[in-house]
């Protein structure tokens, strides 16, 4: 009854050993808790189909409530069902497009504020800028308030950080189940204070916006407004006009949800690209090249219409996502009893779909810890199982965002990269993960920078 059992990092690399060892799926305990751990394409597919595995799993619900609260993320089915439609519609690709001029402008500010990194002699943790960028992006366009994260001091993303840490933590530790003994622990009271830090952030999201839309009624009541191109906050404040059951309390919630979401996963996936191309310089190379096919040598902003022309930048996006999948597992339950192939699952079983050993199957991804974009030519997608890559989850209850983070992606990369060759020391096979709500690399996304020279590279 102890397979889980260690540091955060020690029952990661267990769970990646095990399943390189058993097919298919297979139990695991956590204390007095069996586990079923899924890795293989066609049983993730069964299992994130199926009507009668869309509850979160409980595990997973008890670590994220105390940082994002009863939201979409975690749910029961009806409330999911219904909120997930709401929120839905601020990622529409009409209001995409509205985003793109804020992905930009977040993107700019990134590049100028990465300056002073560069040529120093010594490494540094791309993520910590890239995560104020994503926050200050997603609030510029979804929420519709810029609240300059990068230009200014802010431990939100520390805050978010070490919540999912110390949540995690108590979940592998059984020990630490019951709230009376954990609110007795130090880790009781540093969740506290960084839930108090983000209530901060949220707050002052909803009150700036609040002021905006008050400001603009005052200024001129004629405004007319395209309905599909108002930021997702809008949105919610029409539910709470609307819905008496939408509650202030669950407005915040799914702000900072989104946000949380939004910030996490992108910044995570930037920063493991960046990493990756600074690790095998060829690839790097070649993405370049792809830019200054689409740029040439011009200073000029990046558009829109860029963005489908940067192919195989998307295919290197892919490819570090196959690596690194920022939600690096989904945890479900069985609300009824299920067959997996020959497998038998009861009702009420916890399930994991292991996302990231799901990605690192030998029989689908030969040599698979190999960095290689081609992997995701049409051709090659064409001809895998529609399951063998989801790192934004699938099914029913997959990411709403995944357009979202690839066009923001592409344009932070293409910005930086313009401007910037990125290199690093860090040997890409013999990185340590922590599995977490997202894959935290121990150590961080070491990287040096110098100036880009505009000439095409071979």
């Amino acid at each position: 009854m102890l397979d889980h059992i260690g540091s955060i990092e020690e029952i990661t690399d267990y769970m990646l050993k095990t399943s390189k060892q058993f097919p298919s799926l297979y139990r695991v305990w956590l204390g007095p808790l069996p586990l079923v751990n899924i890795s293989t394409a066609d049983a993730a597919q069964i299992i994130l189909t199926s009507p009668h595995c869309l509850e979160k799993s409980p595990i997973m619900v008890k670590a994220l409530y105390p940082v994002s609260g009863d939201t979409i993320l975690i749910s029961k089915v009806p409330k999911w069902k219904y909120h997930r439609s709401i929120v839905i519609k601020g990622f529409t690709p009409t209001i995409l497009e509205y985003y793109f001029g804020v992905f930009v402008e977040k993107s700019k500010i990134l590049s100028r504020v990465l300056e002073k990194e560069l040529d120093n002699t010594k490494s540094f943790d791309i993520f910590e800028y890239v995560s104020r960028a994503s926050i200050d992006t997603i609030c510029g366009s979804a929420m519709g308030v810029n609240i300059n994260a990068q230009e200014s001091e802010s431990d939100y993303f520390n805050a978010v950080r070490n919540s999912f840490h110390i949540m995690f933590d108590r979940i592998f530790h059984i020990w630490k189940y019951p709230d009376w003994l954990f609110k007795l622990t130090k880790n009781y009271t540093k969740l506290k204070e960084n839930q108090q830090i983000c209530l901060e952030l949220t707050s002052k999201v909803i009150n700036e916006k609040r002021k905006n839309n008050e400001k603009m009624h005052e200024e001129s009541e004629a405004i007319e407004r395209n309905p599909f191109k108002k930021p997702l906050l809008e949105f919610l404040f029409d539910m709470t006009e609307k819905i008496p059951e939408f509650t202030d309390e669950q407005l915040q919630n799914e702000v900072h949800l989104v946000i949380l979401a939004a910030f996490e996963t992108s910044a995570m996936a930037i920063s493991y690209t960046l990493l990756s191309l600074a690790a095998n310089k060829d690839i790097q190379n070649k993405v370049y090249n792809e830019i200054l096919s689409v740029f040439g040598t011009s200073q000029r902003e990046i558009e829109l219409n860029d963005l489908p022309k940067l192919e195989y930048l998307e295919m290197v996006i892919k490819e570090a996502m196959r690596l690194y999948p920022t939600i690096p597992l989904v945890g479900r339950v069985a609300s009824q009893d299920i067959q997996v192939g020959k497998y038998f699952i009861p009702k009420g079983m916890i399930l994991n779909v292991i996302i990231i050993s799901l990605h690192r199957d030998e029989n689908i991804w030969k040599d698979s810890l190999k960095f290689d974009p081609e992997r995701f030519t049409p051709e090659n997608i064409k001809s895998r199982h529609p399951y063998a890559y989801i790192p934004f989850s699938a099914g029913p209850r997959n990411c709403i965002g995944p357009k979202y983070a690839m066009m923001f992606m592409k344009t932070v990369i293409s910005t930086l990269l313009r401007k910037y060759e990125f290199h690093t020391d860090l040997k890409m096979d013999k990185l340590k993960f922590e599995v977490e709500l997202s894959l935290k690399l121990i150590g961080g996304h070491q990287v040096q920078m110098t100036p880009r020279n505009s000439v095409v590279k071979t």
